[in-house]
């Protein structure tokens, strides 16, 4: 992936060496000095190799899911391969529940999430953290959007105090997780990653599960994919169908804008192409 799109940029004249000499720890991050937002056009490509949809799959892993969703299981439809090159704020996620992404109808079930790195990762190259018991009340809090350098919607602390009954100063947890381990929480869950402060890209995947009986909770926008039912455990899943679905392309399609704002203005719509005057 990471080398078709350096072809990609070379062949555009957009950088001017393939930097074929660096590692996958280190590739990206020489592509994106050339070409700043070469680690988010990666991210937005939707890219999903064979051998992570062997992952999601997994029959160890759909073991786990069974025991919380029951016996009948999907892949929901957001899932997502992220890349966090060093010291880039636009890569950095922060606190939010996963269902603040997804439509109302999915607020009355679970969504379990697998946040899987592809090497060690702690607090310090862009690890996870988590909100002790904010997920016990099963509420969605408010959620704002589109501060900061990033397109990420965003729970801010005093939200979580006031409507999750959190303490901040004591219920965020560090979780570091090994290569080979993965996090698994679900979509109440409040969670964020930090500023990767390494030199290497912090590569990750999130995969999701859910009940196909269940609303998909995408906005209408793309369905799910069965991988598991109670007659049936080795179900052939139909990759082909699920992805023949651009999603990022139907969402910028049903949702983008052009607004112009004045040059003082600085928070904006999430979903805009904006000019300054």
């Amino acid at each position: 992936m990471v080398d078709d799109l350096a072809k990609e940029l070379y062949e555009a004249g957009k950088i001017t060496k393939l930097h074929d000499e660096c590692s996958l720890f280190q590739k990206l991050t020489e592509l994106d000095k050339e070409f700043p937002g070469a680690a988010v056009l990666l991210f937005k490509k939707g890219i999903l190799p064979k051998a992570f949809r062997d992952l999601w799959v997994n029959q160890r892993m759909l073991n786990v899911i069974e025991e919380i969703i029951g016996p009948d299981i999907a892949g929901h439809p957001v899932w997502n391969l992220r890349p966090k090159i060093p010291k880039n704020d636009m890569l950095i996620v922060p606190w939010h529940q996963d269902s603040a992404y997804f439509s109302r109808d999915s607020y009355d079930h679970m969504v379990p999430t697998a946040w899987i790195p592809l090497l060690d990762t702690n607090e310090f190259n862009g690890g996870m953290q988590v909100v002790k018991g904010g997920h016990c009340l099963g509420k969605v809090a408010k959620h704002t959007c589109c501060s900061g350098k990033h397109w990420y919607v965003t729970l801010e602390e005093e939200e979580m105090e006031k409507t999750l009954g959190r303490n901040m100063k004591e219920d965020i947890v560090n979780t570091p997780v090994p290569y080979g381990g993965f996090l698994l929480f679900h979509n109440l869950t409040p969670h964020r990653s930090l500023s990767n402060m390494s030199n290497d890209v912090r590569w990750s995947m999130d995969l999701r599960w859910c009940s196909p009986h269940q609303a998909w909770g995408f906005h209408n926008i793309a369905e799910g994919i069965l991988f598991r039912t109670a007659e049936n455990g080795n179900i052939e899943p139909d990759w082909k169908k699920f992805l023949s679905v651009n999603r990022k392309e139907i969402w910028q399609k049903r949702h983008y804008k052009e607004v112009r704002y004045p040059s003082w203005k600085k928070v904006l719509p999430l979903h805009t192409k904006c000019y300054y005057y």
